[in-house]
């Protein structure tokens, strides 16, 4: 199932899946996403060398935070305060180095009527290791990301995708590309 967010440009795919009953699955890539005017990831497309695979990415630094934002209206079947976490899907484009880089998620939901410049919640983050330069990494899932203000049925919720790089834990010492974050529903 495809939920178009807008005017052909941005598209979440829903799927049946995650794991465990009544869960469902929703793919960001990162070229739906908007970086942030402050700290923000830098969007670009690269072509691998090998077989023209093409790669669309958020670039993070290695040594300041930077944010991605993408705003969704949640599935029909969605309850509002259900359990969402989040799966990180990055690479890298740099050969040298190890560690690890520490991904976070947070949500913030929109009512009618509702201020747009609304904090969002408390963020989820999720450690995971390089294994190897443009090898596809994925992350374990987060904890529940608690969605900030009241969510309910129709509001708009707009995410926020970052990597806590100046976090004493995250010690890989490259930028990372990140590609895109599942979110899975637990209704």
């Amino acid at each position: 199932m495809t939920y178009d967010n807008s005017a052909g440009t941005i598209q979440l795919e829903a799927s049946q899946g995650g794991g465990a009953s009544g869960a469902e699955n929703i793919n960001i890539n990162v070229d739906a996403c908007n970086s942030q005017s402050t700290n923000g990831a830098t969007l670009g497309v690269t072509e691998l060398s090998t077989n023209d695979i093409m790669v669309a990415y958020a670039a993070f630094d290695a040594s300041t935070d930077e944010y991605l934002q993408y705003s969704m209206v949640m599935p029909d079947n969605w309850t509002p305060g259900a359990n969402v976490q989040a799966t990180f899907y990055w690479t890298t484009s740099a050969t040298a180095g190890t560690g690890n880089v520490i991904w976070g998620a947070q949500a913030v939901a929109i009512s009618n009527d509702d201020a747009l410049d609304a904090a969002f919640g408390t963020a989820q983050t999720v450690t995971d290791a390089f294994i190897a330069d443009k090898d596809l990494h994925i992350s374990s899932a987060t904890s529940s990301v608690t969605i900030a203000g009241t969510p309910a049925a129709a509001d708009t919720i707009v995410w926020r995708f970052y990597r806590d790089a100046d976090n004493a834990s995250d010690t890989y010492t490259q930028d990372t590309w990140l590609l895109r974050v599942v979110l899975t529903i637990n209704n």
